[in-house]
């Protein structure tokens, strides 16, 4: 994501308020209107022409058509001191955006290198970073020779975009990668990544970077979260990980190391960072586009932090919030993951939303049809013992093989 903040070398023209653009603006990002409201700014949006209308309460809606100077000059005769990405589809422009207005932001040369893992893992394996081995083809040929050259005991092939839908297919013989690639590429042009399967557990780590106070890029650490996942490389709990431990020090600090080696200079970002014993942190993917939680009032109170909140303090007055002592309660977000078609059984749904720990819930009504292998909702788990959280998921657990979505096979 791209964020600027004013900068005295280019000011904009005199406006009443100040004005932030927000590129591509979707679900996340339209939060940001809000939030920057709260400060007093206004928001312009920025789209293409295939995207959809832009929600309502934005100044003004440009649309932008390839010419970078001339969108650059609409937003500067509005007055924009402030670009922000609000979608993964407006990252790499709204970096080249801020960097062409003169405004801080994301390195814009190495835009297109962090929306892509391939090419976000050879760069940090360039500059000297534990990232996994892999190759971005178009050519299942490409794939399966080198696959053949690297002989390890498992792989993962998937779209190289980050924010895309599907988690990618483990991979352990040269079928399992044909199968895998005729299923994930839709046209021979599209390039694929398969890379070695790291068995470590992978964490979703969330950051806010800014200027520090020599001038120098300063990133926050904001939560880390622990993620457990299934053999399709779904989440299906994730809990918060303490930041006070080892643990947590060896992924915050290879963090910032990565994060400052792709380019990341201001505003949110959120990597996914798989831990082994032997080698270390490795980063697996980078993303910084907007980002909100189901629980985000739960979640500011056990965190300290909200994502939207914080991205719109730094964005409009250059401070962050202080990073408040973490609580000691345990927080741990849980799918509900269905094997096959049916619905929420009523009773049962009830059973678990009133657990004692469930602080909240994604919206989860009885009777909702669910589908095989897509998250049905989520559940927020709050509580001062570990042992009671352990002890409702099992019930989850319980409660979905008893019945949850239908009748027991």
């Amino acid at each position: 994501m791209a964020l600027a903040a004013p900068a005295p070398a280019a000011a904009p023209p005199a406006h009443r308020s100040r004005t932030a653009a927000v590129v591509a603006p979707a679900d996340a990002g339209d939060l940001y209107l809000p939030a920057l409201a709260r400060h007093g700014w206004t928001s312009v949006a920025v789209t293409t022409p295939a995207a959809h209308p832009p929600a309502d309460g934005y100044l003004r809606h440009l649309t932008h058509r390839g010419g970078l100077r001339r969108t650059a000059a609409h937003l500067a005769n509005l007055g924009v001191q402030a670009v922000i990405a609000g979608s993964p589809a407006g990252t790499e422009l709204a970096d080249r955006l801020a960097d062409h207005l003169h405004l801080p932001g994301n390195a814009p040369e190495s835009a297109g290198i962090r929306r892509d893992t391939g090419l976000t893992g050879a760069a940090l394996l360039d500059a000297g970073i534990t990232a996994p081995r892999s190759i971005r083809t178009t050519r299942l040929t490409d794939a399966l020779n080198w696959a053949a050259f690297i002989q390890v005991s498992g792989l993962l092939l998937q779209h190289p975009d980050p924010a895309h839908q599907h988690p990618g297919y483990f991979c352990r013989t040269t079928e399992d990668i044909t199968y895998a690639w005729h299923r994930l590429q839709h046209s021979t042009s599209q390039p694929l990544v398969l890379r070695e399967h790291l068995t470590g557990t992978q964490y979703r780590i969330h950051t806010l970077t800014g200027p520090g106070h020599d001038g120098s890029t300063d990133h926050t650490i904001s939560s880390i979260w622990s993620e457990v996942r299934t053999p399709g490389q779904q989440v299906c709990r994730a809990d918060l990980l303490s930041r006070n431990g080892l643990l947590a020090r060896a992924l915050a600090l290879y963090t910032m190391r990565a994060l400052t080696a792709l380019g990341v200079r201001y505003g949110p970002a959120h990597a996914t960072v798989t831990f082994i014993p032997d080698r270390g942190p490795a980063l697996l993917s980078v993303r910084t586009d907007p980002y909100t939680d189901f629980a985000s009032d739960v979640l500011r109170r056990a965190t300290g932090h909200d994502p939207i909140r914080d991205t719109a303090l730094l964005l409009t007055t250059g401070r962050r919030y202080e990073n408040p002592p973490q609580r000691q309660a345990h927080v741990t977000k849980v799918a509900l993951l269905p094997q096959r078609d049916g619905a929420l059984d009523p009773a049962l749904l009830r059973t678990i939303t009133t657990l004692p720990t469930v602080a909240v819930t994604t919206e989860l009504h009885p009777g909702t049809p669910v589908l095989p292998g897509q998250i049905a909702g989520w559940l927020l788990l709050v509580a001062d013992d570990s042992r009671a959280i352990n002890q409702d998921h099992h019930v989850i657990r319980a409660a979905e093989n008893l019945g949850l979505y239908g009748s027991p096979a």
